[in-house]
């Protein structure tokens, strides 16, 4: 049996298991197990982490036991468990994952992240264009004989957003998978349809890299709005809104991504792997 906390952001949820109750060589079929909605806890992923010193480690994992660089909702939502469970007792925290340390501020019931700089150079999203390129933004890119206008970042993962008029249910859901796991995104990508609400405020559906239909994303919001700023849709403080709620996301003139967002535990539970 594993002892398990559930968490939530959003309705992003994930589960946070101490790395050392599983073997790291099980990590991604526990992943798989435990996150199944019929026959597991059932969650977008699970965050293995660890404590050492003034920093705890993570490591993530969606849906489909495949291992995540970075998540944004993940980060706010071990924050939550580390914090409230006393684990941790500052405001601030440092959270350690593959693409590097990250900080986050306890404000009320808001977790307030420093994303770092999004990173745009092909060859760190990663995306492997047809010519040379400093830049990905506002880029046609054919997909199931249909042009559309991408542009790409990383933001602790790789994310291709795209605008659209509307956001549809059958549009994520064809497209999704078709950018998720196109051979020019060779780690495959994440994915953020963006509806324009106003200079301040996008709405975005979330495909996620592993798992589908997400209800929200914290690095996907930080995506779509480096690619509403960008692309002179917005300013550079933007209001997310997703499914079930909003995320704020900020970006200086040259300076660190900012994401806000809330996070709370669900449940704590002990699980029987059959």
């Amino acid at each position: 049996m594993t002892d398990f906390v559930k968490t939530q952001a959003l309705g992003n949820d994930f589960i946070l298991v101490k790395k050392a109750a599983v073997p790291v060589s099980r990590f991604s079929k526990f992943t798989q197990a435990i996150c199944h909605r019929n026959f597991g806890v059932g969650a977008d992923g699970v965050i293995f982490w660890v404590q050492k010193g003034d920093t705890f480690g993570l490591r993530i994992f969606n849906r489909d036991g495949g291992e995540a660089e970075c998540s944004g909702n993940g980060l706010g939502c071990a924050a939550a468990y580390l914090m409230e469970s006393g684990r941790w007792r500052q405001s601030q925290i440092q959270l350690r994952t593959i693409s590097g340390v990250y900080v986050l501020q306890r404000k009320g019931d808001q977790y307030e992240a420093d994303m770092g700089m999004p990173k745009f150079k092909p060859e760190e999203i990663p995306f492997i264009p047809e010519q040379p390129m400093d830049r990905v933004i506002d880029h046609p890119f054919k997909v199931d004989g249909e042009e559309l206008r991408i542009s790409l970042c990383a933001t602790g993962n790789p994310h291709c957003s795209l605008f659209v008029h509307e956001i549809e249910d059958h549009v994520v859901e064809r497209l999704g998978p078709l950018l998720e796991n196109n051979p020019a995104f060779p780690n495959r990508t994440n994915v953020e349809f963006i509806k324009v609400l106003n200079d301040k405020e996008i709405r975005v559906a979330f495909w996620e890299r592993g798992v589908g239909v997400s209800f929200a994303s914290g690095t996907g919001s930080c995506g779509a709005s480096v690619a509403a700023i960008l692309n002179a849709r917005t300013g550079r403080h933007v209001t997310v809104h997703a499914v079930a709620g909003k995320l704020t996301v900020e970006w200086p003139e040259n300076g660190r991504l900012k994401l806000t967002s809330t996070a709370s535990v669900v449940a704590e539970g002990r699980y029987h792997e059959t």
